[in-house]
């Protein structure tokens, strides 16, 4: 009976997991559509012990059949007020060279993680939010053939 309850709380859990997962990487908002195309997520990424941070992640899509450049820059607001993204410029413009109908998805680990906006902590045993960002924006957004 035990052995059967194990097996099913493992399933549940498996479950559970696969679940959040799921509905964390496959609810992707459209953020610009035209030649390229860039969509958002929030993702939860391990930050300490005690708090995980909530990143949103972006999903690049060339839709041409040319090589491209995209830049663009980042604007965010903390409780509703602007921040001042001039005094670190280089931090909030961007560069990204996509090939020919290619797919870059950001996340938390990979090469192009500085591309992930810092969006709250989350309190890992309890899941309570402390949200920071309020809003964001894409702006300047330019893209060239390669």
């Amino acid at each position: 009976m035990k052995r059967k309850l194990l097996r099913l709380t493992l399933f549940l859990f498996s479950i559970l997991f696969a679940n959040s997962l799921f509905s964390q990487s496959n609810n992707w908002e459209l953020y610009y559509d035209d030649e390229i195309k860039i969509e958002y997520n929030y993702m939860i990424c391990d930050f300490s012990s005690t708090a995980s941070k909530e990143m949103i992640i972006f999903r690049f899509t060339n839709l041409s059949e040319e090589e491209i450049t995209l830049n663009y820059e980042t604007e965010i607001w903390h409780d509703s007020v602007k921040i001042n993204t001039e005094q670190n410029a280089d931090e909030f413009r961007k560069t990204i060279n996509l090939n020919s109908k290619q797919i870059i998805t950001i996340n938390c680990e990979n090469q192009w993680k500085e591309h992930a906006i810092f969006s709250a902590f989350v309190h890992n045993e309890t899941s309570e939010k402390y949200v920071s960002l309020t809003k964001f924006e894409l702006t300047n957004i330019t893209i060239s053939d390669d």
